[in-house]
């Protein structure tokens, strides 16, 4: 439900809230600006809610004025801020178990006292992004159905299939119609957002596990296009696209990034083929999820995360974390000119920051302070499928931090464990110990994946193996394949693959090498193998590929 009274919000004040993130963000048309973004308990499960701040100067957002929470059986998330053609705006969420987008209209935004419709429900999956408004009157979502491996401990049951869909609405959100959906290869929680181009066909950008994936609709949202790379890249994270009043279309992405770092705000002046123009708004790591509004005032406001402070094992872990909700106001000039030049314009401007908790509020983490022997015993009794993986989300290391400790003697811990039939609590107690015993990790080290992808990228012909991947690193392989996977969404040899089948792409349209000698070159053992592999994956021969794309 959507709470608004005064005694009900204060609860969940600054000094209330232990993490933040997934900000969205309006502008009315007379300067107010909203963010809206949500926290919860130690991280994102049951209880968390949604939260809506509002400023008038944009320095003091203040406390709440509106959260959206279902209880603590219940999860409210990933918020999405906007303003109809009516001028109303819509605050909406997402509801788990129940696999629902609900929303909550107020038809006077700039109103000294913020009155909200009765909440409603919009459809069934999770929006994370913005509508689009077509040129034709119709107003599309983008709501999706994830996939059933995501947050599965989180959901309730899909009544329809996993995809990124579109809901229609043609009568000014009183009524919705779900129309046709994407499976864009490698799609992760899909985050999708709609582009309407020139020639009126609908272009759909999904979040992927390569970056930036793309399909394409040629009927209005009924039918869309098997999904392809857009090239635009990207660290599995969250963008922003969408057209600006000037024409151009804008996108918020890392840009030669290393991580989740370097926000960008590209322009594009050719249906977005091509991104001509850039301005860095922060360089830091750990900076995601922007969301991006342009105002009646000619600027730009973009809002994102820094450090969030979840999934931490102790408030002092916690407190190490930033925390903060920023935002970047420019203009296209700014972009165009690759740095601030206009007057106005500012860069990483504070709009929420977390300190400690009230001294009143009990110690979340308290409760799960249990002896190695004690949590063993409670992962087996629960009969987790895989406890030895819910050890390495409790308890994460990284590079700096793993040196001294001994890789092989957890790897063949976990060997025996697993050998025992995952029912033997004296081993699994002995690899709790092991593996809470290694120092905390530090924020200021090169993460593994960035060591890992990149020791890929410079042996790709190689033959790249976990075992030989763990050994550089000096990391478990057990570790090292459930760290890969849980950060990029998708296995080690599925990314060398990926990237193989990339750089020969690339020498596919660039070089008259044969199919054959790219095939040795980019480390596959034979061209027909590699022929093989391309035309499952791509639909199409390499061949033909060449034939399609060489210029």
């Amino acid at each position: 439900m959507l709470l608004t009274d005064e005694s009900q919000l204060r609860k969940f004040a600054v000094k209330h809230r232990l993490w933040q993130g997934i900000p969205s963000i309006e502008r009315t048309k007379k300067g107010r600006t909203f963010i809206s973004f949500y926290s919860g308990k130690t991280s994102e499960t049951f209880g968390n809610y949604e939260i809506l701040l509002k400023s008038d100067d944009l320095k003091n957002f203040g406390d709440p004025v509106a959260v959206a929470y279902s209880g603590k059986n219940c999860r409210c998330f990933d918020g999405v801020l906007w303003i109809d053609p009516l001028g109303r705006l819509w605050f909406l969420w997402n509801v788990q178990p129940e696999n629902m987008v609900y929303a909550a209209i107020c038809d006077d935004p700039d109103s000294d006292e913020l009155v909200w419709s009765k909440e409603f429900c919009v459809g069934e999956g999770v929006i994370m992004n913005r509508p689009t408004v077509l040129s034709s009157g119709e107003w599309l979502f983008p709501i999706a159905v994830w996939k059933k491996e995501l947050h599965s401990a989180l959901r309730g049951k899909n009544t329809c299939k996993s995809a990124a869909y579109v809901y229609k609405t043609v009568d000014d959100g009183k009524t919705f119609t779900r129309m046709g959906g994407a499976s864009v290869r490698g799609r992760v929680f899909d985050e999708h957002m709609i582009l309407e181009l020139n020639n009126k066909v609908l272009k759909m950008l999904v979040r992927t596990n390569y970056g930036i994936g793309e399909s394409y609709s040629y009927d209005r949202g009924k039918n869309w296009t098997s999904g392809q790379d857009s090239g635009y890249g990207g660290p599995n994270s969250r963008f922003h696209i969408r057209r600006l009043a000037s024409g151009r279309i804008l996108l918020i992405n890392h840009y030669k990034f290393t991580g989740r770092n370097n926000i960008t705000a590209l322009l594009s002046e050719d249906e977005g083929k091509t991104f001509k123009y850039s301005l860095l708004l922060d360089e830091r790591a750990n900076i995601a999820y922007p969301d991006a509004v342009e105002g009646e005032d000619g600027f730009i406001y973009v809002v994102y995360d820094r450090e969030r402070g979840s999934y931490r094992t102790s408030l002092e872990e916690v407190y190490k974390d930033a925390r903060e909700i920023l935002i970047a106001k420019f203009t296209e000039n700014d972009i165009v000119n690759g740095k601030i030049i206009s007057e106005g314009s500012r860069l990483k401007i504070v709009a929420s920051k977390l300190g400690k908790l009230d001294e009143n509020d009990a110690d979340p983490f308290e409760k799960n302070r249990i002896s190695d022997s004690e949590l063993a015993e409670k992962l087996i009794n629960a009969k987790k499928e895989n406890a030895v993986r819910k050890i390495f989300e409790l308890y994460s290391f990284n590079c700096i931090n793993i040196r001294d400790y001994d890789a092989q003697k957890l790897d063949r811990l976990i060997s025996e464990f697993k050998a025992s039939g995952s029912c033997d609590k004296q081993l699994l107690a002995q690899i709790i110990g092991f593996v809470r015993k290694v120092p905390a990790e530090k924020k200021e080290v090169i993460p593994i994946i960035e060591k890992v992808t990149d020791y890929i990228g410079k042996n790709l012909n190689e033959d790249i193996t976990v075992n030989l991947l763990a050994e550089h690193t000096g990391i478990s392989v057990y570790y090292l394949s459930h760290l890969f996977k849980s950060v990029t969404g998708t296995t080690i040899i599925k990314y060398r693959n990926e990237l193989r089948l990339t750089k020969a792409k690339i020498m596919l349209i660039n070089s008259d090498d044969t199919v054959n000698d790219i095939a040795h070159s980019v480390g596959f053992c034979s061209g027909a193998y590699f022929t093989k592999i391309f035309s499952r994956l791509e639909k199409i021969t390499p061949t033909e590929y060449r034939k399609l794309n060489k210029r």
